[in-house]
């Protein structure tokens, strides 16, 4: 297996205009591996040594935020709360990827020598021993996130096992571009690799990225809001990357948003880059898709119709807020942020260079984001005139990605209420 520069993979993928972001130093090398055979390992947790390991990992206790039990428990409930919605949306939804996933053999991590992962962590990252994996999150997309143990510390492992590994690089960019403004800290990509074909599962890819050691629902305690909004507010008005997108909006390299393809070519006008993010939605309603079947039949027209009459509307009402470019995580909901003893942290981005206050639309979709975030962010980032009628908007993009990947009536529904009230302003 070769190592390579992060920056010479990056660039190598997607386009040489990227390269204001993907220097990083060289201990954050990311590097291409070729599939390994397939690995045995079908637990949960898995630990190289027989003996149970009865030590308390300290980074699993709960830290004990300030203020009353009143507020902790308010804090905990607020996560739930955040955490079952989106359930709500997982559960409702059925998809030929899942069944897929869930049929006959897939690869499993392991400890074993010949595991790709153990590997890319011994042959680039210089790791002696991998002494444990533990599973940490499973999202329905099929991305699935892990904690490594080894001699040489803890890393963040995030693998999917149909995915090609360009999915993981467009992240891999993302991270990179947020790390560079030095504002928001995010766990660093350190090298990406590709996943053996197992049965009829795969081949897949994983990303290694830096751990970070998070805290349970420290997200939630006021002062990580408080800390956060101030924080989310700085990147936004951050112009490290102003010579790259050169008062343009979109990315150096499309990405994804969950499982839907995102074009960020780059546009002159704002305007024009959100029509065409808005087009590319509702066209998508009515197509198949890889990992399921259309939203919406042929025959429901409402939305296509609604979302038509909307996307003309867009200039209009655009119309007299000033929108310079910038770089927004793109998919930060609740569960895309965290926090630990030294301030929130965000991961799992969508990004692009757009107008700030999209990013907000899509922080209000599923909660968990309250008021010390909200007043910490907009005294720093005031409300402009015409906010709220423009938060519609861009929650109308966002109801429809989750259409598109859900079909859930319900969304349909508050996608036709924000529809027909943009048309009445």
């Amino acid at each position: 297996m070769r190592s390579h520069n992060m920056a010479c993979i990056f660039l190598a993928a997607a386009v040489a205009s990227a390269h204001a972001f993907l220097f990083p130093s060289p201990s954050s090398s990311c590097s291409s591996s070729s599939s390994a055979v397939p690995v045995r390992g079908l637990f949960r947790c898995h630990v190289k040594h027989t003996q149970q390991d009865q030590q308390i990992q300290s980074d699993k206790l709960p830290s004990k935020a300030p203020g009353s039990l009143a507020d902790i428990i308010a804090d905990a409930r607020a996560q739930e709360e955040a955490e079952k919605i989106m359930k709500q949306l997982e559960e409702g939804a059925v998809r030929e990827i899942g069944e897929a996933q869930a049929a006959g053999p897939k690869y499993m991590p392991s400890t074993e020598p010949n595991d790709p992962i153990v590997q890319a962590l011994q042959k680039v990252l210089g790791v002696g021993e991998v002494e444990k994996w533990e599973l940490l999150d499973s999202r329905w997309n099929g991305n699935e996130v892990f904690k490594y143990t080894t001699d040489k510390g803890l890393f963040f492992i995030k693998l999917n096992r149909v995915e090609d590994p360009s999915v993981f690089l467009t992240e891999a960019v993302g991270l990179s571009a947020l790390a560079a403004t030095n504002t928001l800290p995010c766990p660093k990509p350190l090298h990406l690799g590709k996943l053996p074909k197992v049965g009829d599962i795969g081949p897949g890819a994983f990303m290694v990225l830096e751990h970070l050691k998070l805290k349970p629902f420290g997200i939630m305690r006021g002062d990580m809001q408080q800390q956060l909004g101030k924080k989310l507010a700085a990147l936004h008005l951050d112009q490290t990357h102003a010579a790259l997108h050169k008062g343009r909006f979109g990315f150096s390299v499309s990405n994804y948003l969950a499982l839907t393809p995102l074009n960020n070519t780059w546009t002159d006008s704002w305007p024009a880059f959100l029509a065409q993010r808005l087009e590319s939605q509702v066209t998508a309603l009515y197509q198949e898709k890889q990992y399921g079947r259309a939203a919406l039949n042929g025959t429901d027209l409402e939305l296509r119709e609604l979302g038509s009459r909307v996307i003309q509307a867009v200039p209009s009402l655009l119309l007299g807020v000033e929108v310079k470019p910038s770089l927004i995580h793109g998919d930060l909901w609740i569960g895309n942020a965290g926090a630990t003893d030294e301030g929130p942290v965000i991961f799992d981005p969508a990004c692009f260079f757009g107008h700030h206050e999209m990013e907000l639309a899509m922080m209000t979709l599923f909660g968990g984001f309250r008021d010390d975030f909200w007043t910490a962010y907009h005294e720093v980032l005031p409300k402009a005139k015409g906010f709220e009628m423009r938060q519609k908007l861009y929650q109308f993009y966002y109801y429809l990605n989750q259409l598109n990947l859900f079909g859930d009536a319900g969304v349909k529904k508050t996608c036709v209420r924000l529809a027909e009230e943009l048309l009445l302003i």
